[in-house]
């Protein structure tokens, strides 16, 4: 049930401060999802006392890392036995950072004329409800597929605003 870039469960967004239901779903958005994620790792950091701890509680979840490291009697990472997943993702993690601290070297390096340039973007507010988000798109001078793909967390054909509340889209200029 994980999903989107940062791959949190259904349970555990709304705890982090994404909505998650038939319309909307913030995993998805970009933005929303990397601060929840960092509000997770600071939270997990506070509670197993490393970073390494967080990340593999990224991976099994906080409970499932409590679990281990009550069972096993430490909560030191490098001394807790994983299921594979676990222990292949902190690894991975690892050797991303290496590879990004050390790119150059490696080789990772990309050309200022081949890398992909933003879509230049205006943000609009919606306090009121929108059932028709393809004609929302054209009056607002685009198309349903550029919302789309701008605000992929829009789950649904329509989008429900309830009293007090306001979404920001994202739209190309």
């Amino acid at each position: 049930g994980a999903a989107s870039f940062w791959q949190f469960m259904p349970g555990t967004g709304p705890k982090y401060g994404l909505e998650i239901n038939d319309e909307v779903d913030e995993r998805y958005s970009i933005y929303k999802s990397t601060e929840a994620a960092c509000k997770y790792f600071k939270d997990s950091y506070q509670k197993f006392g490393s970073w390494t701890a967080a990340a593999a509680s990224y991976d099994c979840g906080q409970g499932g890392y409590t679990n281990f490291s009550d069972y096993q009697g430490t909560k030191y990472y490098y001394d807790l036995a994983f299921p594979e997943e676990t222990n292949r993702y902190v690894f991975r993690i690892l050797a991303l950072k290496y590879l990004l601290s050390h790119a150059r070297s490696y080789g990772y390096m990309v050309d200022v004329s081949d890398e992909y340039k933003p879509i230049p973007t205006k943000k609009i507010t919606i306090s009121s409800t929108v059932t028709d988000l393809a004609a929302f798109a054209k009056e607002n001078g685009s198309t349903y597929k550029m919302l789309k793909l701008l605000n992929p967390w829009l789950r649904n054909h329509s989008l429900t605003v309830k009293s007090g509340k306001t979404y920001e889209v994202e739209l190309p200029m």
